[in-house]
């Protein structure tokens, strides 16, 4: 199976049987180690992912593998005892809970199948793909050089524009183009003024230093400092989605943070965080990630479905099957743009009295950080990634 793809972000959520709080910690603790690979076989640059939609690829993929390959998948997702037909239901779940959900700030998912002509699938595989992801299945000629085109412009119109280009070429013997896009359409609960944007460094490195539009903004945040970091939480409209930027000292850089990081220790530093004024200056950009995951999730087990010779994909067709590669692609936006303007004094308002808030502090992202965007429902991370150079 060539051409494998994986656009921007999404997350599981099961269903009240798959005891929710375990598959999301599952998730989780899946995102962790995919980004501790990265990190690892990279050298300090960004990196953006969105674990939990790499998750629901794969979990696509569980559909139709059989054998050590589905082992191999269920092991490396932390998938313990769950059927293919509970996995789906609890996929299902989380996209009409999302697709639905009343807000100005929401994920929308969608996905797709772009198979070859000629080539017969599963009628159980392709069933499920339609009614539990709401799929779209297409047939293409992958000889001809509009294969490509017709997916790309797919992808262009479900990210309305902000990503044009995830597939590469189309070759005769490619199989099944598996697409799955989703948009976050997030928008601060209070927004930053546009008056107060300046120009300001942004320290790269020690010797490498960029001028970037800083915004800025005084307000009660959660925020937690500890000797080696500085964290601070962004609600969004509906305070379900928030981004949390972490901040190293400045005698403590960011690769010894990142690496020292799991799912358990990021839990613990959250519980901590505590009502705190604060000003907030961070640089406005624009950020898009692409990385192809098939060596980092070879090195966490998911092994065969890349080998020609052992792949298994009996339950996808019957013809020999495999995946040829998984590339991932992200886009972060963060600009001023809130549900309510910003303030006049520029302050942010709060269910918090300011007479309570006895801590006052600053957070100034000039320099390498952290950063997650999580569902405060669920627990679940939406994004999760390094930014070096915004």
């Amino acid at each position: 199976m060539r051409g494998l793809h994986e656009v921007s972000p999404r997350m599981i959520f099961p269903q009240p049987t798959l005891q929710e709080k375990q598959l999301v910690d599952a998730q989780v603790e899946f995102g962790f180690k995919l980004f501790s690979t990265l990190t690892k076989n990279q050298k300090p640059q960004n990196i953006f992912i969105s674990p939990t939609s790499i998750a629901l690829t794969l979990s696509m993929l569980y559909n139709g593998a059989t054998g050590t390959t589905q082992k191999e998948i269920a092991r490396g997702l932390s998938f313990h005892d769950i059927s293919v037909d509970t996995l789906n239901r609890g996929n299902q779940m989380l996209q009409h809970d999302l697709n639905s959900h009343p807000s100005y700030g929401s994920l929308a998912i969608t996905h797709s199948l772009w198979a070859r002509e000629g080539f017969s699938f599963r009628y159980q595989f392709l069933k499920d793909s339609r009614s539990y992801y709401q799929a779209q299945i297409t047939n293409l000629d992958f000889a001809s050089s509009e294969a490509q085109g017709i997916m790309n412009r797919w992808i262009t119109e479900e990210t309305q524009g902000e990503i044009q280009t995830i597939v590469d070429s189309t070759q005769a013997d490619d199989v099944l183009f598996l697409i799955n896009t989703a948009s976050f359409q997030g928008f601060w609960k209070t927004g930053f003024d546009r008056n107060l944007i300046k120009d300001k460094p942004f320290y790269i490195t020690d010797t490498s230093v960029k001028i970037f539009p800083f915004m800025s903004r005084e307000g009660i945040y959660n925020f937690l400092e500890t000797p080696q970091l500085k964290a601070i939480e962004l609600p969004y409209d509906n305070d379900r989605f928030s981004l949390y930027l972490f901040l190293p000292k400045p005698e403590y850089n960011l690769s010894k943070m990142v690496e020292k990081l799991t799912a358990e220790k990021l839990s613990k530093l959250l519980s901590k965080f505590r009502k705190t004024q604060a000003l907030l200056e961070l640089p406005r950009f624009r950020l898009n990630y692409e990385v192809d995951l098939t060596e980092s999730l070879k090195s966490l087990g998911f092994s065969t479905m890349f080998d020609p010779a052992k792949a298994e994909f009996s339950e996808l067709s019957s013809h020999p099957t495999y995946v040829n590669g998984l590339k991932h692609q992200t886009l972060l936006v963060l600009d001023e743009q809130g549900i309510k303007p910003a303030t006049p004094n520029n302050f942010v308002v709060e269910t918090a009295s300011v007479d309570n808030v006895v801590e006052k502090s600053s957070f100034i992202v000039d320099r390498p950080f952290f950063s997650i965007i999580r569902d405060n429902q669920t627990g679940n991370i939406l994004f999760m990634g390094v930014i070096v150079e915004p």
